[in-house]
């Protein structure tokens, strides 16, 4: 069985001979399958999503683009695939557009094949299963939180707790990989149970959430270890920044990067020093 699906849409058999080889190169058991044109293109995704498509921006009649504009419609609510164009147009007016569209990367030619190595160990990782938990005592912030997790590009299976307490009893007999925990929580709140998750599992990542910027609260936060701060609300772009920095991903030409929140901790190194704490507000 594959590990990895891939689809060349592209009009050029020369450019999908070399794009394949290339693929191959690198991950040879892949399961590569082609097509000439959009069209063709989206009669094949209504019928199955591989995890990657390489796209060719200039084909005839409808181009790489205009297929973009439609893929929410083709793939009809599923999991859309990873986007990488392949493109020898890398100009700004070119990057915006697919930015815009949601692509994921660009791979311009001639295929450079490390960057093309880069671009299939990138889709690698974010193909890996996850678990999730994702914990919130409101039961509808924990449904819009679900939903805009599962709209990452990583493929992430989710699951949801209402207290802290519920929490700590769920990662007793299931090895989840990631938790995106509410700080203000009644009972055991999104701060304790931090703490004693990444006391007793090293290999769990924590996702702090919260409406309000409370300083206390991150500084706290970063002294137990907490990776990452999400504000409410968010958006599925900044839980993908978030996972490129927690799993060591090379930033793409359109993946936003989860920034370094800057704090002052006065009671602790007095009003001029600043601590560093990586966080996605």
């Amino acid at each position: 069985m594959p590990i990895l699906s891939a689809l060349i849409v592209d009009d050029s058999g020369l450019v999908r001979d070399q794009l394949r080889a290339a693929i191959h190169g690198v991950i040879p058991d892949c399961h590569i399958f082609e097509c000439e044109g959009a069209l063709e293109a989206a009669h094949f995704l209504r019928r199955y999503i591989p995890e990657v498509v390489f796209l060719d921006l200039n084909m005839p009649k409808i181009g790489g683009l205009a297929m973009l504009e439609k893929l929410d419609q083709i793939v009809a609510g599923r999991k859309p695939p990873i986007i990488v164009s392949i493109s020898g147009d890398t100009g700004a007016a070119t990057l915006a557009a697919l930015e815009m569209r949601g692509a994921y990367d660009i791979l311009p030619k001639p295929f450079d094949p490390r960057r093309l190595a880069m671009v299939l160990l990138r889709v690698l990782q974010m193909a890996r299963s996850r678990r999730v938990l994702v914990v919130d005592d409101s039961a509808t912030v924990r449904a819009i939180v679900k939903k805009i997790v599962l709209k990452s590009r990583f493929n992430l299976a989710v699951e949801e707790a209402g207290t802290g307490a519920e929490a700590l009893s769920r990662f007793h007999g299931v090895g989840y990989d990631l938790v995106f925990l509410d700080v203000h929580m009644p009972g055991i709140d999104g701060l304790e149970a931090a703490g004693e998750l990444l006391y007793t599992r090293s290999d769990v990542h924590v996702v702090l959430m919260s409406a309000d910027g409370d300083e206390s609260v991150r500084r706290n936060a970063a002294h137990i270890g907490v990776e990452y701060f999400l504000k409410k609300p968010f958006r599925p772009p900044e839980v993908d920044a978030i996972l490129h920095a927690l799993y060591g991903l090379t930033e793409t030409q359109f993946q936003a990067v989860a920034e370094k929140e800057i704090f002052i901790d006065p009671d602790v190194v007095g009003p001029t020093t600043r601590i560093g704490i990586d966080t996605a507000l």
